[in-house]
């Protein structure tokens, strides 16, 4: 048993991580703290610093695998998720997107503390940005260790950026003031926007000093050790892979959403039925442990140019590409968000809630939501037995505000074992009328008058063995395409949710000593993608652990 105790001892040094060791240290200089990573040190990495290498399936990547997926026709599929400093941050492509002001304050409502609205988290965006500009004062931050560019800060715009702004205009999609969708409303058009430092990459690891914190590399904790002799169970350290004890006043769970409930659930908190069945005696009986899993499902697609010659993409002869800024960010310009016909999803809702829903009061349907992002990349992004080419772009549809819910379990009690990760996707009419809606809209941009006129079809890859999508596919045909080829977009959250797991200090119920802070804390889906959120989260999390908030 270690003789040092500790103050504060955080069980991951991911995105979270990095950022809480980082603040607690700058708010007490005096308080000791220990990060314990299972992965390596990647600060001087190379490939961590190129924005362009994301590592995925490599060293810095846990590579889960979910469970057979019924809405994927029982695929599975691998699931990445970063192991080393800075975790997910670390191999990520940098999205920085905040979601809609609505689904905040629908936190705040949920948790009954305002601390979570979109205005009490603004603050805490703003700490974490050091935004390119200063245009907008009210909503961005110019300070902050994460600094930010946009593609046209960046002067990264392609050759048929106007053409696609016509395309986007022809089907309703208006452009967002200042072209900016991290200020609260993010339906609509906006330039795209990525963590980028000079042209590598801004993580948390590389950004939030970490000088005056203890931190231990390559260090796999088994479980939380819980003293159960007084009348609330209290964390009083962990315990590692090789049998030692690390003692703390205050442990803090910033393992991930995957990570976070498995170790809750190794150190007997969770459900007791689900425990006892790996072999676990239950400390807390906590069903909600693992539950409420959320991610957003992507589909991916090639499309091949009508005149590959014509130097649009990535990988032609067009001088414009062998400029820098366009090796420093994801080939595109424009994000686009959109929403959905009401009636259709009336109609979805339902059945799956079995009645007429209210239209004045029911979340989705009395206001317009942010439902879906467009992605176009003018690129041919090489997948698995797919080769870079100058003859094809390549877009992405992602479903945001999923109804379905999965779940994290433990496969068994030994630590080293994964997690059985049980995603859930397309379960509900809901989600399955939302991402149909979504591809036919992105086919309507790609193939319509004003951006297909350089597009000459979809290219399907040959395994599928189905047909490329068209202007008058049936839904039951989108589905099946959905359904063949769609994957999870690594943004997963939800499984220690905030009010049923943790409290609003982040808290794990029915423990004295015990946090989580990570995205597993986020208890709805956000129309984001999760890294700029979970900034925000880890930033506020420090200051009221710290008693600064």
């Amino acid at each position: 048993m270690g003789s040092v105790t500790y103050d504060y001892l955080i069980v991951g040094g991911g995105l979270a991580g990095c950022v809480l060791a980082s603040r607690l240290h700058q708010y007490d200089e005096d308080a000791k703290i220990v990060l314990i990573e299972a992965g390596p040190d990647t600060r001087t990495r190379p490939d961590t610093l190129n924005p362009q290498t994301l590592n995925l399936g490599g060293d810095l990547d846990w590579k889960y695998e979910s469970e057979p997926i019924p809405g994927y026709l029982n695929r599975t599929i691998p699931v990445n998720a970063g192991k080393g400093l800075g975790g997910g941050s670390s191999i990520n492509s940098g999205g920085w997107t905040r979601g809609s002001s609505i689904e905040y304050d629908e936190w705040a409502a949920l948790v009954s503390d305002e601390r979570y609205s979109y205005e009490g988290q603004v603050p805490w965006f703003k700490k974490a940005e050091h935004w390119f500009d200063n245009k907008n004062p009210e909503q961005h931050g110019r300070n902050g260790p994460i600094h930010i560019v946009s593609a046209e800060s960046a002067n990264r715009t392609f050759p048929l950026s106007e053409h696609a702004i016509a395309g986007w205009e022809e089907l309703g999609v208006k452009a967002l003031p200042g072209l900016d969708q991290n200020a609260g409303d993010n339906l609509g058009r906006a330039y795209i926007c990525q963590a980028r430092n000079n042209g590598k990459r801004s993580w948390s690891a590389g950004e939030y000093p970490l000088e005056g914190v203890e931190i231990r590399f390559n260090t796999f904790v088994n479980k939380v050790i819980l003293d159960t002799s007084g009348e609330i169970p209290k964390a009083t350290g962990v315990e590692l892979a090789d049998g030692s004890i690390v003692l703390a006043k205050n442990v803090v769970a910033a393992a991930g959403t995957f990570r976070s409930p498995q170790l809750l659930q190794l150190s007997g908190i969770g459900s007791a039925a689900d425990l006892k069945e790996v072999g676990i005696e239950a400390v807390v009986d906590l069903p909600e442990v693992g539950q409420g899993l959320t991610d957003h499902t992507s589909f991916f697609q090639h499309w091949r140019l009508r005149d590959p010659s014509a130097g649009y993409t990535l990988g032609s002869p067009n001088p414009l590409f062998t400029q820098p800024q366009y090796s420093d960010g994801v080939p595109m310009d424009w994000i686009v968000s959109t929403t959905v016909p009401k009636e259709g999803l009336a109609e979805a809702i339902k059945k799956d809630e079995g009645k007429e829903p209210d239209a004045a009061t029911h979340p989705f349907l009395s206001k317009t939501r942010t439902f879906l992002e467009n992605i176009v990349l003018y690129a041919k992004v090489p997948f698995a037995g797919v080769q870079f080419d100058a003859e094809h772009m390549t877009t992405a549809v992602v479903s945001f505000l999923p109804t379905s819910r999965g779940s994290v379990s433990l496969s068994s009690s030994n630590p080293e074992d994964q997690p059985k990760i049980s995603f859930n996707f397309l379960s509900t009419e809901v989600d399955k009328y939302v991402f149909r809606q979504g591809l036919r809209q992105l086919t309507q941009f790609m193939l319509g008058p004003k951006f297909g006129q350089f597009i000459e079809g979809e290219s399907v890859p040959a395994v599928l063995g189905l047909d490329p999508v068209t202007l008058d596919d049936s839904d039951e045909k989108l589905d099946l395409r959905l359904a063949s080829a769609s994957s999870t977009t690594w943004h997963p959250a939800g499984t220690c949710s905030m009010g049923k797991v943790v409290d609003t200090k982040f808290r794990v119920k029915g423990v004295e000593g015990l946090r989580v802070v990570d995205a597993s804390v986020i208890p709805l889906a956000l129309s984001a993608h999760i890294q700029a959120p979970v900034y925000a989260l880890a930033e506020q999390a420090a200051a009221i652990i710290a008693g600064k908030a």
